[in-house]
């Protein structure tokens, strides 16, 4: 539902004017630029950091381990679909499959036919 445009225009300044709605904005936006950040990062880098935070996480005890946690599984998964995506290119490059066969061979191990 749209607001009155005048409306908007005073309860955003208002809004603006309180600390903590700007750092609450921040740290939203933050948190996305992190991801964002995240997907770029190269399968070791990836791991790598997986493994400093698992590692940290061992020690870590209050109300945001359960935050550390899910960025651990979050990570994870990133590794997960980029592995996949590679695998995906290297195929589509070289036409070996996962398991080392090469797509244009058939069963009886014979190159398709032209």
């Amino acid at each position: 539902m749209a607001m009155d445009p005048q409306r908007l225009k005073t309860q955003t300044g208002l809004f603006l004017q309180l600390c903590d709605v700007r750092r609450a904005a921040a740290a939203y936006e933050l948190m996305y630029e992190a991801a964002d950040m995240l997907e770029r990062l190269p399968i070791p880098v990836l791991e790598g950091l997986r493994d400093y935070a698992k590692e940290q996480l061992k020690s870590r005890h209050g109300p945001l381990v359960l935050c550390e946690r899910a960025y651990v599984e979050h990570l994870d998964e990133l590794i997960k679909g980029a592995k996949h995506q590679e695998r995906l290119l290297f195929r589509g490059i070289t036409g070996i499959s996962d398991d080392g066969e090469d797509k244009n061979k058939n069963e009886d191990g014979k190159g398709a036919s032209v």
